[in-house]
């Protein structure tokens, strides 16, 4: 290549490509007839190749086999938030320690993630140095998360959520304000367990 090189006189490398094989054009074209795909069948088509785990017709291995277990429809997920986490924004400045520090404040200042599903669960990783005075609001805690708040002065209140009333408090722009949802079953005793 002569003279300055640039985007408008670029060139593909000796042998980068190759001409394509015309198919079906004759013997001498070593394509020619049957362009290489054998007399009848569906191999000749297409449409011809056999699905993906497919065995001839024959009843599949993942169809012979038993199912196992099952998918919990009422599964309960929440999303795990720490003590360090909490004093990471704090001291960032995205969270308000003055207020009270919320589901909602959490998920606008990016502590979780902004699909909450049932809630969010404190934990108490970094109580050792845990060394604010925090009032906290979250759907359950773990003991040991509550103790290194009230250690400190601070509180942690557990508020029980169903989806609508968790709704319309991560979004009040959005949902009509809720009374306040009552816990029934397993939920029932763990939130009249301080009662």
């Amino acid at each position: 290549m002569s003279g300055r090189f640039g985007l408008h006189n670029l060139e593909k490398m000796i042998g980068a490509t190759k001409q394509a094989i015309r198919v079906g054009r004759g013997r001498s074209s070593r394509r020619g007839k049957t362009a290489g795909k054998g007399h009848k069948g569906a191999g000749q088509h297409a449409s011809g190749r056999a699905p993906l785990l497919f065995e001839g017709g024959q009843t599949p291995f993942y169809q012979s086999q038993p199912k196992h277990g099952f998918t919990n429809p009422n599964k309960v997920t929440y999303d795990p938030v720490n003590l360090d986490t909490i004093v990471d924004f704090v001291k960032e400045g995205k969270l308000d320690a003055s207020k009270t520090i919320d589901m909602k404040a959490m998920r606008d200042s990016g502590v979780i993630g902004k699909q909450i599903l049932h809630g969010v669960k404190l934990l108490g990783r970094g109580q050792t140095s845990f060394e604010h005075k925090l009032s906290i609001e979250v759907s359950k805690a773990s003991k040991s998360a509550v103790e290194a708040v009230e250690k400190n002065g601070g509180t942690v209140n557990e508020v029980y959520h169903n989806k609508r009333t968790l709704q319309a408090h991560l979004k009040p722009h959005k949902y009509e304000p809720q009374k306040q949802a009552r816990p029934h079953g397993k939920n029932l005793k763990y939130y009249q367990k301080d009662q």
